[in-house]
């Protein structure tokens, strides 16, 4: 009897390496798919609800610590729009604390955020892409359907956030002819305990900001609680481009015979 217990012991211990090995390969195998599948899903969610072009480099989120790293996301207007560049991002990180998920304001240890070129398009219907690319993630009324629900409200809080923004373009197609600016902004930036989307465009100056702040606006028109000052920002920038203004004329005019 021991000699037939003891074997029985064997047999189970031998079925409980088994299954632990199987759900190991399970796992590795749901691992790989997740790494393969994900840019795929994000891409054609992006095209379903926003109508607009999108290419993943690399993409990977860690549904247990909530951090994201992604690398090569490029978006492109809709085939409709007069110009087909919208976003180019070189790079976005963000290590999220967990538990924020579940309160009233998400919070995160660092964020970066890393653009090539952000490339504004204002249609001939007088539509800004980066409005129409929040509406259609938002839900907003359009050709796709009624507007959906709004959710809870949430907050955020950036403990360190390193921003670097190459270049910005914007082109406008609503007048009889289209114009085209660009500005080599070259920003790099690390900004301390940002929470709102004011401080995040803050490093800008200039035209350059009162353009992205036109545009942050639209996007967040339903959210003034993270667009705090704007209004001052843009202000402050104007001030300072006209003090450079009005020192390039007095150098001017002292240099005069």
């Amino acid at each position: 009897m021991k000699i037939l217990i003891g074997g029985d012991h064997a047999a189970r211990g031998g079925l409980l390496v088994k299954l632990l090995f199987l759900l190991g390969v399970l796992l590795g195998v749901a691992a790989i798919l997740w790494v393969v599948l994900l840019p795929g899903i994000v891409v054609s969610t992006i095209r379903a609800r926003t109508g607009f072009a999108a290419r993943v480099e690399k993409l990977s989120i860690n549904p247990f610590t909530a951090n994201l790293a992604l690398t090569g996301l490029v978006l492109q207007n809709p085939g409709d729009w007069p110009r087909q560049d919208f976003a180019e991002v070189r790079e976005f990180r963000a290590d999220v604390n967990l538990f924020s998920l579940l309160s009233d304001r998400y919070v995160a240890d660092e964020v970066r955020i890393d653009l090539a070129q952000v490339t504004l398009v204002r249609n001939q219907q007088g539509t800004l892409n980066a409005v129409a690319f929040q509406d259609g993630f938002s839900g907003a009324a359009g050709p796709s359907g009624p507007a959906k629900t709004s959710r809870v409200k949430k907050g955020f809080l950036i403990k360190h956030l390193v921003l670097k923004f190459d270049k910005l373009v914007y082109a406008d197609y609503s007048g009889r002819k289209p114009v085209v600016k660009e500005y080599d902004l070259m920003v790099s930036r690390d900004l301390e305990n940002v929470d709102s989307v004011t401080k995040i465009i803050s490093p800008l100056t200039g035209s350059a900001l009162g353009l992205v702040s036109n545009a942050v606006g639209g996007m967040f028109r339903n959210r003034p609680d993270l667009l705090q000052d704007t209004t001052g920002l843009i202000q402050d920038a104007g001030k300072k481009t006209g003090e450079k203004l009005k020192g390039l004329l007095d150098a001017l005019d002292k240099r005069k015979p």
